[in-house]
């Protein structure tokens, strides 16, 4: 018998079980207002409903992680409040090129089985909201 992943089938019937995920292009408003916390975090609760492996989820965490760290080091460097936030957009969208490029292949395959991706206004909202505030918090208990 042949066990060549050319001849399993890659798509299935129909959608699996458990929460539909969100449109991972979305996650990028997400990441650009709330910051690479925002992008990550988003990130990593979609690739769990996408079945994502546990390296790859681990890949969102350290690419959130590290444009974070970026995101302070640009902090303490900086004087004027617009290069900070301007530093929090760049590393969110740096975070999202990460997200988008380990779950466009599965979520397409996801809704090609037929599947309605999830609404991310309501989890989006309270990313933005929630992690940019722990970054604000954290940039300005240790850099201001």
């Amino acid at each position: 018998m042949m066990h060549d992943e050319l001849f399993r089938p890659t798509i299935r019937e129909e959608p699996g079980p458990g929460r539909p995920p969100w449109r991972p292009e979305s996650i990028l408003y997400p990441a650009f207002f709330g910051g690479p916390l925002a992008g990550g975090l988003l990130g990593v609760l979609n690739g769990r409903r996408l079945g994502l492996s546990a390296p790859q989820l681990a890949a969102i965490g350290a690419a959130a992680c590290a444009a974070f760290g970026a995101r302070l080091a640009v902090s303490a460097s900086l004087d004027a409040n617009s290069g900070v936030r301007l530093a929090g957009s760049v590393a969110g969208v740096l975070v999202w090129l990460v997200v988008i490029a380990l779950q466009r292949r599965p979520f397409r395959s996801w809704s090609l089985r037929g599947g309605d991706p999830a609404s991310l206004v309501g989890p989006g909202w309270l990313a933005f909201l929630g992690c940019g505030l722990l970054e604000v918090v954290v940039i300005v208990g240790l850099i201001r």
